[in-house]
């Protein structure tokens, strides 16, 4: 079972207006100086498994974009 916390903190980040439009993977945990989304914090097996958790209960759907996989809050 996924960490709660980390999977709260997935919906912050795609509930912040630069998440809007989706997050790459990467996005999560690796913020550059000027964004402003919230953080997630926990190493990659831990938020892949929130990410997995959060798209099995319907809260998180993806799409592919031309630099993988996009995950997005369910609407």
């Amino acid at each position: 079972m996924a960490d709660h916390r980390i999977k709260e903190e997935v919906l912050a980040a795609l509930q912040h207006p630069e998440g809007e439009d989706g997050l790459y993977f990467n996005n999560f945990g690796s913020l550059y100086e000027e964004e402003e989304r919230p953080e997630v914090r926990g190493d990659d097996d831990s938020v892949l498994a929130a990410l997995k958790e959060l798209i099995q209960e319907g809260k998180v759907s993806t799409s592919e974009g031309e630099a993988g996989t996009i995950f997005h809050l369910q609407k």
